[in-house]
């Protein structure tokens, strides 16, 4: 392993670039159309509307806003002990996570949704292996850093899951045809179901609210979708999505009020003196 220093240093690069390269995707900068417009080819019931993908720019400003607060410290004159622990345990993690956004961004670009699923998977395992190492359920307490490492990461893990699951929709587009409108339907709203249900544990497990924040934010961007342009069949999602929305938001408002508590006990817990017995 690297040194902390220099290994935070290569985690803000890579951050950056790849956020960079994500940012010419997205509007059609480097090619004469963008990965949204070659996911538009293959509506499905999950498929968000446009301007929901607007929420990689936000991923992209708090992952190298959360890669740079590490950087820093790990610099001499504001050298920060938790934070050199956690970059060692993330490791190189972070850079294998980035290579595999990357890429799977890449071959959606180019109409390879098979292995761009695939990619998007191994890069949602490592950044829920990157959360588990840092012990993201446990940075509740008031810091500027540890708040922008939480929110960073876990806006980034939630959209990856909700990303995964209009990524299988897109794929199950491809096959509607052989498929049949039923079965077409009531696989998009088993993926919706697993979707919510895997959002919601892992934002209630890990305390984070963003990741529940993600999920309405995902699901009103596909009601929008579905609502101007809706498929031409006799099966309505909408209703599931409304639901999902609200699960979301629900679930939103509950963990940010156990961080808040949690966040207040420790407080407590810090300020109080050892009992003598």
């Amino acid at each position: 392993m690297a040194a902390p220093k220099t290994l935070s240093f290569l985690n803000l690069v890579m951050v950056a670039l790849n956020f960079l390269w994500i940012a010419c995707l997205e509007n059609g900068f480097l090619f004469s159309f963008s990965f949204t417009d070659t996911i538009a080819f293959y509506p499905s019931y999950l498929t968000p509307a446009k301007f929901s993908y607007k929420i990689w720019t936000f991923i992209a400003f708090n992952m190298v806003l959360a890669a740079y607060m590490m950087y820093v410290g790990t610099q001499k004159n504001s050298l920060n002990e938790n934070v050199v622990r956690k970059i060692e345990k993330i490791d190189y993690l972070l850079i294998l996570n980035q290579m595999a956004l990357g890429l799977s961004m890449t071959l959606k670009h180019n109409d390879y949704f098979y292995w761009s699923l695939m990619y998007s998977i191994i890069c949602l395992v490592s950044v829920m292996v990157i959360n588990k190492r840092i012990q993201i359920q446990k940075l509740t307490t008031n810091s500027f850093t540890r708040y922008f490492i939480r929110l960073g990461f876990g806006v980034y893990t939630g959209w990856l899951m909700f990303v995964i699951g209009f990524n299988f929709a897109v794929i199950l587009s491809k096959l509607s045809l052989t498929l049949g409108d039923a079965f077409y339907f009531y696989l998009n709203l088993g993926a919706l179901a697993i979707i919510c249900a895997c959002m919601l544990a892992y934002s209630y497990y890990n305390y984070l609210p963003s990741v529940s924040a993600v999920l309405a934010w995902g699901s009103y961007g596909a009601y929008v979708e579905n609502k101007q342009d809706p498929l031409p069949t006799q099966y309505d999602i909408l209703p599931f999505l409304i639901i999902s929305m609200i699960l979301g938001l629900i679930f939103t408002a509950f963990n940010y009020y156990r961080c808040t508590v949690r966040r207040k006990s420790l407080t407590v817990a810090i300020q109080e003196p050892p009992s003598i017995t």
